[in-house]
Formats: C-alpha cells, structure tokens, sequence
C-alpha cells in the first residue's frame, strides 16, 4: 500500500463512464471531438480509450495524460470540459468517476482492475486505515493477486480515497470480490462508516505502480522464482542432452560443443519462456503470493524438496539403464 497526498509530474486524468448501448457510436463520435479540443490544451500529452469488457466490466475507461496536476486539473474545471461532458450526458447510465493520479508513462498493461472509492469522515480515517491493512493482507494472500494501492483524497478534485486492485485475470478478480471472507470484511468495515462504491475494468493500470510506489520483490521472492526456473529448467536440460544433444549432435552428427551447447541452450529458453515457466509459476503462485503465510510457505519449499529428488531419482535410473 503506498500514500501520496497529491501526484506530482506527470499525471492521468482516467474517467470511467457507464454507455447506454445503443448510444456507443454516439460516444465513440463525442470522445474523438474531445481528443480534438485537448490536441491544443496546454500540457495534454495523449489520450487512451478502453471500451468495456462485459461481462466483468460495463464501463468505458478514458485515460487523459498531463504534463503535470495543474495542466489535468485547468482541464477538469474548464468551461469547455463541461461543456462536452453535457454533451454527452443524456447517453450515459451513471454519473462519471474520475481519478487523478501520478503517471510515470505508458507500459504493457496486464490484469484486471477494480476501482473502490470510499468517503469516510476525518474522525475515521486512523480505523479506516487500520480496517484496510487487514483487507490487504487477506487480498495479498488470494489467487491472482497482483497489488493494492491506497490514494488519499486530492484537494479540489476529489473527497474520497481510493483504493486500486488488480488480479492477473478477471475470473480471480471476480473471485476475490464475490468472496465470503470479503463480504465478511465488508461488514467488519461498518464500524468504520465509510460508504464505498466499486467499479472495474479490464486494463490493468500498470503505471500507477511504477517508481517509489513499486513494491520492490524481496530476496526470499527472487529465490523462490529462481527455485521454480530450476525446477523445470532441470528436466529440460537433462533430457535434451541425454536423448538429442549428446547421441544426436554429438556422436551421429559431429557437432562441435560449443555449437551443440548453443543450440541446446536455444531450445531450453524457448521451452522455458512460452511453456514451461509460465506453467509453473501458475502452478505455485499460491507460494509466490506476497505474506502467503507460514505453513504455505513450509508446504512449498517442501514440495520443491520433494519434486527435486523425485526428478533426480528418475534421472539416476534413466542413466543405469540407458548410459550416455
């Protein structure tokens, strides 16, 4: 979870709307005129327009990038703004939510995204940020959790904080939040009188993670991905060179070592890249979550331990009965 009172540099201004459907075209229309007004606004940077995804997501999610907060906020209090917005109006099914929050710039995004905002009073904020360290504890330890971020109400653009999720797929986000443990901390939150409103969406807003706010992987989560590469990069590397490296390039075939050992390299990264790492870490990503608890943590490392010696055993026998 990370705080910032305010976005400094660079910022995205995303507003998410709820498009009656037969009035899509129509939008689509309004937001290339929008795109036109702000080419010449001071500070604009690009604009970026995610259509919903149902079922999961409903909304169509805009994101406008600014130079910094003050160019964003002349933007979102201007009379032109509001005149388009009016434009507009009668095609849309809710009232717009809007978000402004420091940008480090465009990256592939990944996952599924939930927007929570919360309106809780200044005597609740200490209990509201106790009762949500709990709720991310549970979330970090779900399936396909990815990140949590916390954004503090900004001065002249918004009164309720925000809270920003993001599981690697839908299904898992969907998941988490239909959840009984959820709704059990849902009405533990009641105590904390902070009224909540939830919207999603299928981008997964990978830049508002980046710099100081980007959780930083500890040393025990690199060993455990390394743990996991070995685990299958073990395999690969032994049947490749016990049934095609070694009786194929080698004996048959005269291919000098060096050139054998790259070719066999070659194939296992591409093993390893498309197949196998991929399956692995969705396998045990239980065991990678953040904080996944003692006795997760136990059964993991036993499990390697005992996968270890099972594929060494296997490979002891390969060898007495067919020898290199």
């Amino acid at each position: 979870m990370a705080n910032k009172p305010e976005p400094g540099g660079p910022v995205a201004l995303v507003v998410q709307r709820r498009v009656a459907d037969e009035s899509y075209a129509a939008y689509a229309r309004w937001q290339a005129r929008t795109v036109e007004r702000l080419r010449a606004w001071p500070g604009f940077v690009a604009h970026e327009l995610i259509p919903p995804s149902p079922p999961e997501n409903m909304d169509w999610t805009i994101i406008q990038r600014f130079s910094d907060g003050d160019a964003a906020r002349a933007w979102l209090n201007s009379p032109e703004r509001a005149q388009m917005v009016g434009e507009i109006q009668p095609h849309l099914l809710a009232t717009e939510e809007v978000h402004l929050l420091a940008d480090s710039g465009p990256r592939p995004q990944n996952g599924a995204t939930a927007f929570i905002s919360y309106t809780v009073g200044p005597d609740a904020e200490a209990d509201f940020l106790a009762w949500q360290r709990t709720i991310y504890e549970a979330e970090a330890r779900a399936p396909g959790f990815l990140r949590h971020k916390l954004e503090r109400p900004v001065a002249g653009v918004r009164e309720d904080w925000i809270i920003i999720l993001t599981f690697d797929t839908a299904a898992n986000l969907s998941r988490w939040l239909e959840s009984p443990e959820r709704a059990a901390f849902l009405k533990e939150g009641a105590k904390v009188k902070a009224d909540f409103n939830l919207s999603r969406t299928s981008y997964g807003f990978d830049f508002w993670f980046r710099g100081t706010d980007e959780a930083k992987p500890s040393g025990w989560a690199i060993l455990k991905n390394n743990l996991l590469v070995l685990l299958v990069l073990y395999p690969i590397v032994f049947l490749w060179g016990h049934f095609l490296g070694a009786p194929l390039l080698g004996r048959e075939w005269s291919v000098p070592f060096w050139a054998a050992l790259f070719i066999g390299n070659l194939v296992s990264t591409q093993i390893l890249g498309w197949w196998a790492v991929p399956a692995i870490f969705k396998t045990f990503s239980w065991w990678l979550a953040p904080n996944p608890g003692v006795r997760r943590d136990i059964l993991g490392y036993g499990s390697l331990i005992v996968l270890y010696g099972l594929s060494m055993a296997v490979y002891a026998l390969l060898l007495a009965k067919v020898p290199v």
